[in-house]
């Protein structure tokens, strides 16, 4: 079966929330970039955007990228996506197909 994804056309950046040694040797909570991705990026829209509009989570964008095993299970709450200078927080990742092809990441914008 052929997926139309759409364009790669958009770079994204996988972020990690890490501890980082600042100059002064202290530990600093930050967001530092973990990986640099192209994604296919959709609003919601149809059934899924008025059930996102229900739970007043209708800021949800789907990024769709290709396979990496290492991003199928991230935590989510250490990882976000970073497009454009937006943040996202990542609520759901999924296999399309578990066909390791493609994984679909919803993720909120952040306020």
């Amino acid at each position: 079966m052929i997926m139309n994804i759409g364009k790669l056309d958009k770079k994204i950046i996988i972020e990690q929330y890490t501890a980082v040694t600042t100059p002064s040797g202290f530990d600093e909570a930050k967001w530092v970039s973990y990986k640099t991705v192209w994604a296919s990026i959709n609003n919601l829209w149809g059934k899924e955007y008025y059930a996102a509009k229900a739970t007043n989570e209708e800021k949800t964008v789907e990024f769709t990228i290709r396979y990496f095993k290492d991003l199928e299970n991230l935590n989510t709450t250490k990882y976000r996506l970073n497009w454009g200078g937006r943040a996202f927080n990542i609520t759901f990742i999924d296999n399309i197909q578990y066909a390791n092809k493609w994984l679909k990441i919803k993720a909120i914008e952040q306020n």
